[in-house]
């Protein structure tokens, strides 16, 4: 190192110090407004450094000022949204659904919500000879298939049925639409779906939801196989399995946990 990289130096380390510190501050600020005194007090700065920091993010609108404290400004969230809108699921989704299918040997599938009905938009062609005939780009009624279901844990039971009603014909207040809601209820309490089609074909699935980093479901993933191939021996394990890649998709995505 010559001489005048070591002059250079203290400025650069201050100003890494004083980038990280500014970082520190809005990985706080993520939780809710607060204000710069608790700032110091949490992240172990002076008063002085923290308020002289927090107002430098709030002319660039990173930050603003609320009645509390000090909250996440315009330009983050604008960032944030145009973030989400640049992330491409399917890309990131690809190598834990690989891994899933070659962990089961099963179809690994993986959709989104388009309204009423749900679009799947990947697969992972699994190791065994039977194969579900389900295709990227296939429509569905959302009510209708496991990564629907998966999809529509997070609505409300007068939707399921509505959207039931608008898969099957079945009018709310029936047994068979009182069944789908009481099942769906179970699905949302575990966090996953059992699936088993009602189209006569014999097929049964197990999917899941992925969240992304505001907690809600963007896609949903599923493994899929004759019913004979998914029984009470071995469904809590895939389950497992399951749950686990859509989680792990979720925190590629920025989903943090239930809070």
């Amino acid at each position: 190192m010559d001489e005048q990289d070591e002059k250079q130096e203290p400025a650069g380390v201050k100003g890494a110090q004083t980038l990280m510190r500014a970082l520190d501050i809005m990985d706080e600020v993520i939780a809710g407004p607060i204000r710069a005194t608790d700032l110091a007090r949490k992240l172990g700065m002076s008063k002085t450094t923290a308020h002289r920091l927090v107002q430098a993010l709030a002319s660039r609108k990173y930050l603003q000022v609320t009645p509390t404290g000090f909250a996440l400004g315009p330009k983050l969230l604008q960032l944030g949204a145009l973030a989400t809108e640049q992330i491409n699921f399917m890309h990131i989704a690809r190598p834990f659904m690989e891994l899933l299918s070659e962990r089961t040997g099963f179809c690994v599938f993986a959709g989104k919500r388009e309204g009423d009905w749900s679009r799947h938009l990947d697969r992972v062609t699994g190791q065994q000879r039977l194969r579900v005939s389900t295709s990227p780009g296939d429509r569905r009624p959302i009510a209708e298939t496991g990564i629907g279901k998966a999809l529509l844990l997070d609505e409300p039971d007068e939707h399921w049925a509505q959207l039931y009603m608008q898969a099957t014909g079945e009018p709310a207040g029936s047994a068979r639409s009182t069944r789908f809601i009481e099942m769906m209820r179970k699905n949302r309490e575990r966090g996953l779906v059992l699936h088993d089609s009602e189209l006569g074909d014999g097929v049964r699935s197990i999917a899941a939801p992925v969240r992304d980093a505001r907690g809600q479901i963007c896609i949903a993933i599923s493994i899929a196989s004759a019913a004979h191939y998914l029984t009470e021996d071995n469904i809590d394990d895939l389950a497992a399995q399951v749950a686990r890649a859509a989680n792990q998709v979720s925190a590629a995505i920025g989903y943090k946990g239930a809070k």
